[in-house]
Formats: C-alpha cells, structure tokens, sequence
C-alpha cells in the first residue's frame, strides 16, 4: 500500500514539472512581436499599442469629417485600439515555436519526464504531519497579501490635454476611454486633433505608471513588515527556547 501510494505521488510530481515547463515555454516566446496596429471600420483612426497592451500612438487621419461623425471619433479610437489588441494577440500566437510546444504539451498529456532526475520524494511530508510555525506564519501573510491584491479595485488614469478637448483613460489592462469634444473637433484640423490625443495619452500613461509605482511601494512595505513580524516571532521562538533557570 505504501509503494503504491509513494508512486502515485511520483507521477504526480512528473507531471507538476511537465506542466510546469509547458508554462515557462509559453512565457519565454519573444514579446517584442505583440505590437499590434488597428484601425477602425472607417479607416479614419489608427492606433499602435506596445508590449503590454498599452495604446503609444493614436492618429486620427486628414479628411475624417467625410467618413465619421464628430461624435463618433472618440469611439472611432476605442474601435481602432481593439483591432490593434486583436492584431498583437495574433501576432504574438504566431511567433510560437509551434513544434516544442506541441511536443511539450504531448509530454504533459502522456507523462513523459523532461528530466531524468528522480523524484524528490524524500521531500514529501506525510498527511497529518505538524508544520513549522514560522513557515506557516509567513503562509499566511502571503495568502492575506494575495487576498488583498485581489480585493484592490483595478486602477485607472485619465489624461487631458491642455484645452481640456480629448481624454484618454487607461487601466492595467489597457485602453477605457477616450473623449473628443465634437464640437471643438469640427473646428480643428487633424494635426491639432492628433497633438491632443498625444498629450492626453501622454499625461494618461505618466499616471498610470505613478501608480504602479505607489503600489510597488506598498507591496514593498507590506513585505519589510512580514519579514519583521516573521523576525518577532523568530525572537519569541528563541526566548521560550531558553532552559530555564533551576
């Protein structure tokens, strides 16, 4: 019965690693191909997102008030931006090693190993054994962290840009909104309209990136407290570990 079980878990940690190493092959595909450029049905707006789906170029093309209504420039952009996202994502899908994926994923599903390392199995603790208290201590600060990760409303920023004519508003997962006053819009020429949304995407991403930085430095702060409060209970440890004076 032991054997038995001792192999099961042998088999499971084969394929936790082929599993492991099919997601760090999917990781490590080259990002600099996940540019994408979209453009709305229209073809009057085109918009180039980065890497981390970001939009860092918005252009609104001469002769757009023969195609599109004033009103419909800003959702022009929100259009163009999707096509550009829908670009990159196929882009990046086609720069796959398609074969080592293939054959990685094959491994997963038939078992196969990638090394030929046993098994740690010594490292198996069995079912019901006590836990050291300070590695469970710092557990359950990481799980609180997670949780109120989770729990954080997702951030956004909006830029403006001088005149307070176009707006853009981006979150972590990218574009939200954009803004164009239609009526300013009427009376301007392409190149103003461009140099709007410029700094508008520009003040946009400045504070989007300020507040990653804020939650950097949160998420900084919250681990020096884990590490002393790991560190107090350490010293408590150690105190009640004394031998006590006869």
């Amino acid at each position: 019965m032991t054997e038995d079980v001792l192999a099961r878990l042998a088999q499971i940690q084969r394929h936790t690693r082929n599993l492991q190493a099919a997601v760090n092959a999917m990781q490590a595909q080259p990002q600099s191909s996940s540019e994408g450029r979209g453009t709305d049905p229209s073809g009057c707006v085109a918009v180039v997102v980065d890497p981390d789906g970001l939009p860092s170029r918005i252009e609104v093309r001469s002769g757009w008030q023969r195609h599109v209504a004033a009103e419909e420039l800003g959702p022009c952009v929100l259009l163009a931006y999707q096509q550009a996202v829908a670009e990159a994502t196929r882009a990046w899908s086609e720069s796959f090693d398609r074969d080592a994926w293939r054959s990685q994923a094959g491994a997963v599903r038939s078992g196969e190993r990638y090394d030929t390392s046993p098994p740690p199995l010594e490292q198996v603790q069995p079912f019901g054994s006590p836990r050291d208290p300070l590695t469970l201590t710092e557990e359950a600060l990481k799980a609180l962290k997670t949780t109120r990760d989770q729990a954080a409303a997702p951030s956004t920023s909006t830029g403006w840009d001088g005149d307070r004519a176009a707006s853009i508003t981006l979150t972590r997962g990218g574009l939200h909104g954009c803004t164009i006053n239609p009526r300013w819009a009427l009376r301007q020429g392409a190149a103003a309209v461009n140099a709007a949304l410029t700094e508008a995407l520009r003040e946009a991403r400045a504070a989007l990136e300020e507040q990653a930085a804020r939650r950097r430095a949160e998420v900084q702060c919250l681990d020096d407290l884990a590490r002393e409060a790991l560190a107090t209970l350490a010293r408590f440890q150690d105190l009640i570990d004394l031998p006590k004076e006869r």
